[in-house]
């Protein structure tokens, strides 16, 4: 079998445009060889190893589709948000279709596995990150609104403004939201801005706490450090209510698959239970009933002294 012919150096860093390629000498033989994918047409990239994970499937795949999108366009909607790791419904992770803007009044791009938008753009709204274009992590949570349930929309909400590493201020948003040019979804975003808070820790931790206020229950505080009577740490709650001594914990798989976990999980609920703190457990089968979820939460408030106000 005869050697590849190498690419030049231009065209062996990444992705490039058939007609690039033509236009530096290399055949159409060449084009179509086995260590070359076509993740669009007229587009060439290096095959990677398989069991790449997605985080780098869509880099990958933007990378490639940059280099023939129209001057000026950039990733939206939930492409911005897989770039910029902003959490959206499993149902939206998928790379395919891209998500590309242009701004209005230029012609949205239309391409196989593109869904093309015009959109009104401000100045700021797009940046770029890691060599891509990208609606910023602001515009991108809005234009998610139209996508997204109010639960879903805060838990993205609180990813972008968590105390340790914000990517935006609620104060931002909100001033974003006043001049927001999109119309679809604005009820949703308008309801969810008063809901964000910084300090929240996962998308599951956000929705639990959203699903407890739309219930009409007192809003619980977020990640609450428990100590004893003598000052020692005992947890860091996940949803408390510091004064029933009622804590509210969300338990993902790894709490169940991790025997370490497992072990820590039962001793720091009989420690908390010891010094008088009821703990409450959920998973993602309670997130799906929200009226049993938040019954049950209704039931344990009123049994430790809280009592509903009559409006």
């Amino acid at each position: 079998m005869s050697a590849r012919i190498p690419l030049p150096g231009e065209l062996s860093r990444g992705p490039f445009r058939v007609g690039q390629a033509v236009s530096a000498g290399i055949g159409r033989s060449r084009l179509n060889g086995r260590d070359l994918r076509r993740p669009f047409w007229g587009v060439r990239d290096r095959i990677t190893e398989d069991g790449v994970v997605q985080e780098r499937d869509i880099q990958s795949l933007c990378r490639a589709l940059q280099t023939r999108m129209p001057a000026g366009a950039f990733f939206s909607h939930q492409t911005a948000a897989l770039i910029l790791h902003i959490p959206i419904p499993l149902r939206l992770e998928s790379p395919r279709p891209l998500h590309v803007g242009v701004a209005a009044p230029q012609r949205a791009m239309d391409a196989r596995d593109v869904a093309g938008h015009s959109m009104q753009m401000r100045p700021g709204d797009v940046m770029e990150w890691r060599g891509l274009r990208v609606t910023s992590p602001a515009r991108t949570w809005l234009d998610l609104s139209a996508t997204l349930s109010l639960v879903q929309l805060v838990a993205a909400g609180d990813h972008l403004v968590h105390w340790r590493h914000p990517m935006v201020s609620i104060e931002q948003l909100v001033n974003a939201a006043r001049t927001y040019p999109g119309r679809r979804g604005r009820a949703t975003l308008r309801a969810a801005l008063p809901l964000l808070r910084a300090r929240s820790e996962s998308p599951r931790e956000s929705m639990l706490r959203v699903q407890i206020v739309l219930a009409g229950l007192p809003e619980p505080e977020c990640n609450w450090e428990i100590f004893d009577e003598n000052g020692r740490f005992l947890a860091r709650a996940d949803l408390a209510y510091p004064d029933l001594k009622l804590c509210l914990e969300y338990q993902g798989d790894h709490h169940r698959t991790d025997r370490a976990q497992w072990r820590r999980d039962i001793r720091r609920t009989e420690e908390l239970e010891d010094h008088g703190w009821k703990v409450l457990q959920f998973t993602d089968d309670d997130l799906k009933s929200p009226a049993d979820l938040t019954a049950r939460i209704a039931r344990h408030l009123a049994g430790r002294g809280w009592v509903r106000s009559v409006p």
